[in-house]
């Protein structure tokens, strides 16, 4: 006989597996320019996690743990350098990615708190994808840096609170060729 706790994991379980199949198809518009697929810079992301440290340390902002590989994240940035359009405010392009960008201050500044002053994000997560501008064979980075909860009260928001339809909604707005990436 199952205890109650084995049954919610198991119910939990197929339910995620359920809306894991449930996506959307998206297309990848190319740019006006005919911008090509980049690629991921995993050696400008660890440039840009040091840079968002060294803000937040300076602004005296509690540190936050970096996670170096995030799926939504990493498949935004790359939908967001295919298609010349930011998924988020908490995206930004530069030629420069090892230079503080007023965009990089803002995103690291914030510091958003809960009840009795907790911080209301411990993680953070950044990705980088470089692509080739096809008319002047210039180098742009596609930067994304993201904050995130605990682990714990992501996985319980995402699968025990009303959540749990709205946490793979990001993968609506992935374009195809970056699924996976």
């Amino acid at each position: 006989m199952q205890t109650l706790p084995n049954k919610i994991f198991l119910l939990s379980a197929v339910f995620a597996i359920t809306l894991l199949g449930q996506e959307a198809p998206v297309t990848a518009k190319r740019t006006s320019a005919g911008q090509v697929m980049g690629q991921r810079d995993k050696e400008k992301e660890d440039q840009i996690a040091k840079l968002f440290e060294g803000i937040r340390a300076d602004a005296k902002i509690p540190p936050l743990k970096r996670i170096r590989h995030r799926d939504d994240l990493e498949q935004q940035v790359c939908t967001s350098a295919l298609t010349g359009k930011s998924q988020s405010p908490a995206f930004y392009v530069t030629a420069i990615p090892e230079a503080i960008t007023p965009e990089l201050k803002k995103i690291a500044s914030f510091n958003r708190v809960g009840p009795r002053n907790t911080p209301w994000s411990t993680r953070y997560s950044v990705a980088v994808w470089r692509v080739r501008e096809p008319q002047t064979g210039g180098v742009l980075y596609w930067v994304g840096v993201r904050s995130y909860g605990t682990a714990v009260g992501e996985f319980v928001d995402c699968h025990f609170t009303d959540d749990v339809f709205y946490c793979g909604k990001w993968k609506e707005s992935v374009a195809r060729p970056c699924r996976g990436k």
